[in-house]
């Protein structure tokens, strides 16, 4: 009688037990998802510490080593976030910077230089040390040698070359140098020193311009397209002209 008691009765019926009196239901807003951070850590490990076994408690060094993990975990992930943060920040900084190269002339590590019309091809030298004798040689794109010329002695540091496409072809009738003017284009810039009587390459420097700009994705960074060497990185640039 009290079962129909209670269900001809709302007040009886109230007093009904349901799933969530009981604590069998969970209100659906707490099961989103929740990332576990450093308040939540702590309560957990507070819990660990108050449920513990009396007879197997933990060492404080165990609880060290778990606050470690975790402060060591949070620091990489904020460290690995600065990190991206700047990296595109470099990269839009390089990226303006870089624009602003185009058309003019980068002096870059390489071997290939312009002779232009009316003009003077010009490259450079860094030496490590002081060397007795800087010898410059000027090819052509077959690899005949078209000039050579003695710098003599020169200090450590950069040096300076200029060449303005003459081209000696030998003895005239009356004993002078002929000579001829190289026509506008591409030559091969080879630098070389003497030591001991042995000779020594040398990296030489040439002035290219920028044609474009491209810019990598991500981390790659930023490519110049030159001329006459063809692509290299803003690093690279030594000078702009």
């Amino acid at each position: 009688m009290s079962s129909v008691d209670k269900t001809l009765n709302p007040a009886a019926a109230q007093d009904t037990p349901t799933f969530e009196s009981l604590g069998l239901t969970r209100p659906k807003e707490g099961l989103k998802d929740k990332k576990l951070g450093q308040d939540e850590f702590l309560s957990l490990m507070v819990a660990q510490m108050s449920n513990q076994d009396p007879m197997k408690p933990m060492e404080n060094g165990e609880f060290i080593s778990q606050m470690a993990q975790f402060s060591a975990a949070k620091g990489m992930k904020e460290i690995k976030d600065s990190f991206a943060s700047l990296a595109e920040s470099l990269q839009s900084s390089q990226a303006l910077q870089a624009s602003t190269m185009v058309g003019r002339k980068v002096l870059v590590e390489g071997d290939i230089a312009s002779l232009p019309e009316d003009g003077e091809l010009q490259a450079s030298m860094d030496l490590k040390r002081t060397v007795p004798n800087l010898t410059v040689s000027i090819m052509d794109d077959a690899g005949q040698l078209l000039k050579r010329i003695e710098l003599g002695r020169q200090q450590a540091g950069k040096v300076d070359f200029k060449w303005d496409g003459v081209i000696d072809k030998g003895l005239d009738a009356d004993g002078g140098v002929h000579t001829e003017q190289a026509s506008p284009g591409k030559y091969k810039v080879r630098a070389e020193v003497l030591f001991d009587g042995k000779p020594e390459s040398v990296s030489t420097f040439v002035f290219d311009k920028v044609e474009s700009v491209s810019l990598g994705k991500g981390l790659q960074g930023v490519t110049l397209n030159l001329s006459d060497t063809g692509k290299t990185t803003l690093s690279n640039v030594k000078e702009v002209m």
